[in-house]
């Protein structure tokens, strides 16, 4: 189950502008790769959100980033393509709005760090992103290449890129840190946790495994046991013992504790070294987890404390009690669902104004043809040298894409369970 998702639909305060956010323009720089693929500068102001001004380049940015993901998935093959609608929307006006809601997301968020009083970026933040760039500069050198035109394939400057990895990587977790002080907004009550368990259909459960299977002494293909089913007479004997470890639990005067002790002695469920079970806490489960389909069917339908009838898996019987979600691991699951919350709140209520003309006159498949080109001429260029140097080898590949973070909130919930 991922309950993250990126909140970029939400009803924003958009308004449109034409030439409300003009201003006066300074002659484009001699590398001022927006400008020469879009024929507006790089540090002209594209749009703003809650008063914060979005330039040109960092807007080209994530319009290449849309595209090249596109491009990833098989779409924008051809001229055609640009123009194929889905829900009414072209893929060229679905890439240019991507674009333009992502910035909004990271921006929306960098706001809310300035008003919380958060650095946007410490002293140890900005050396670690120095140390990226540097490492950016030592692979593109190894490549034959220069970060300039790493960057000129990002559409970016090198100014533009810090501000914008700054954005991605640090703002969010900076602001994240600040609202999960004592009482901030990432600290859940009692009574938030419950309800954040509710809507997760999040649960806990124990229990203990009777094997109905033993090893063959053999080894399959990867390295792991192979097993034997047990005789149906010994498969029903496991079941009678299952049946009698109920009714004992059960009839308890704490049947709590006394299905602990039965657990730690003759659960046969993974064991560390020691002995030891693996999971002595048991598991959280929720609907779609990795688990066997009518072990987590049995599961979800306990209520907290119920203990369940043997249920029979391909591993043995099972007696699953269900216990209290509310633990260490669900709790530091809750600040990613709280802040997905609240950012989709900040989202809505954002203040976004778009310098209209111009961002109508950015044509994303011209912009892609072009980037492109100067993408294949640089790598051209490196491979050529390469080809003159035994020491780098000309068939290298080189990225012309940053790693970046679709989210900077990750998901509240495990998507698998081991």
């Amino acid at each position: 189950m991922n309950c993250a998702k990126r909140i970029l639909s939400g009803a924003l305060v958009l308004t449109l502008l034409t030439g409300a956010l003009t201003g006066c323009e300074s002659k484009p720089a001699a590398d001022d790769m927006a400008y020469k693929l879009t024929g507006i500068a790089r540090d002209t102001t594209l749009m703003t959100v809650n008063g914060q001004k979005v330039t040109t380049e960092e807007y080209l940015f994530w319009l290449n980033q849309s595209i090249a993901m596109q491009k990833q998935y098989g779409n924008l093959a051809d001229d055609a393509a640009w123009e194929t609608e889905t829900d009414g929307k072209t893929a060229a006006q679905y890439v240019k709005d991507d674009a333009m809601e992502t910035l909004k997301y990271y921006y929306v968020i960098a706001s809310k760090a300035k008003e919380y009083g958060v650095e946007a970026m410490t002293e140890d933040q900005a050396t670690d992103l120095n140390d990226q760039i540097d490492s950016i500069a030592q692979t593109m050198e190894s490549q034959n290449m220069t970060l300039q035109q790493y960057l000129d394939m990002q559409a970016i400057s090198e100014q533009g890129f810090r501000d914008m990895m700054g954005k991605l990587n640090y703002a969010p977790s900076n602001l994240m840190t600040k609202l999960s002080e004592d009482g901030g907004p990432l600290v859940p009550t009692d009574e938030e946790m419950d309800a954040f368990l509710e809507a997760e259909g999040l649960h806990q459960v124990k229990h203990i495994l009777l094997s109905t299977r033993r090893e063959t002494g053999e080894t399959n293909e990867y390295g792991y046991p192979v097993y034997e089913d047990f005789s149906e007479e010994e498969a029903a004997q496991v079941k009678a013992k299952a049946d009698a470890l109920v009714a004992e639990i059960r009839a308890a005067s704490d049947p709590a504790a006394l299905f602990d002790e039965k657990m730690n002695e003759l659960s046969e469920d993974g064991r560390d070294e020691n002995g030891d079970l693996a999971a002595p806490d048991g598991y959280l489960v929720y609907e779609g987890a990795s688990f066997d389909a009518d072990f987590l069917a049995a599961a979800l339908a306990l209520e907290e404390g119920e203990i369940s009838d043997p249920v029979k898996t391909q591993f043995g019987y099972h007696i699953i009690m269900s216990v209290d979600p509310d633990t260490e691991e669900t709790r530091s699951y809750f600040p990613n669902y709280k802040m997905n919350q609240l950012v989709e709140q900040w989202v809505a209520e954002a203040d976004v104004k778009v310098e209209a003309d111009r961002f109508v006159s950015i044509d994303p498949k011209d912009f892609s043809e072009k980037l492109t080109a100067v993408q294949d001429e640089y790598i051209a260029q490196a491979q050529a040298q390469a080809s003159a140097s035994p020491s780098v080898d000309p068939s290298a590949q080189v990225s012309v894409q940053p790693e970046t973070s679709d989210t900077p909130v990750e998901s509240p919930v495990p998507t698998t369970e081991s």
